[in-house]
């Protein structure tokens, strides 16, 4: 790597020029674009959504998305920005679709997102149940606030990283952030599971 580059730096001009070549119809550059960012694609419908059953059709649907709209992109922002926004709105579309429906978890993916590979017996139980009484509780917290809340929260971006991918002000996603903290916290009232994670949230 050329001294004095950051990573983030590289790594958008590798995303550049992979995108002028899939811009210009090389389907190995459009795979290898994808390839790129499918795990942090992933990543960002599961904090979203949570461990559904539906990620992996999802996960799909963001790319088929990307790839239509790609000729559209010109680079007023980061590739990975643009598909960041693209795949909160592809998770909130499928969380208004299912409103008022049963969601499925998916206990491969509960497991992952409770941490269970590190943990005991007894504390991956209690990430499991905790995060499924997160997201009982997300379900009724407001779409905006809820992407605000699991991007910085559970996905840990910056505010300023937060506001690009949502579109929004610096002023606007700390705000969002702040009245869903305060909603979900409300609602979890002295829930024995989601105390421990709130307190620490607060800090």
């Amino acid at each position: 790597m050329t001294e004095g580059i950051t990573v983030e730096q590289r790594e958008a001009h590798d995303d550049r020029d992979l995108v002028r070549r899939a811009q210009a119809g090389d389907r190995e550059a459009t795979g290898d674009l994808f390839v790129l960012h499918s795990h942090a694609v992933r990543r960002l419908l599961t904090s979203v959504i949570g461990p559904n059953a539906d990620l992996d059709d999802l996960t799909q649907e963001v790319f088929l998305r990307a790839h239509r709209s790609l000729p559209g992109f010109r680079g007023k922002s980061r590739f990975a920005t643009w598909l960041h926004r693209l795949t909160v709105n592809t998770a909130i579309s499928h969380l208004r679709k299912m409103k008022n429906k049963q969601v499925l978890m998916d206990p491969v993916v509960l497991e992952v997102v409770a941490g269970d590979d590190s943990a005991s017996v007894h504390d991956s139980a209690m990430g499991r149940e905790m995060v499924r009484r997160l997201y009982r509780i997300l379900d009724t917290v407001s779409h905006k606030r809820r992407a605000a809340f699991t991007l910085f929260e559970i996905e840990g971006r910056s505010l300023a990283s937060l506001a690009e991918i949502l579109g929004i002000s610096r002023a606007s996603a700390k705000s969002r952030v702040w009245f869903a903290r305060r909603e979900i916290t409300k609602k979890a009232g002295d829930d024995p599971y989601l105390g421990p994670l709130l307190r620490e949230l607060k800090q």
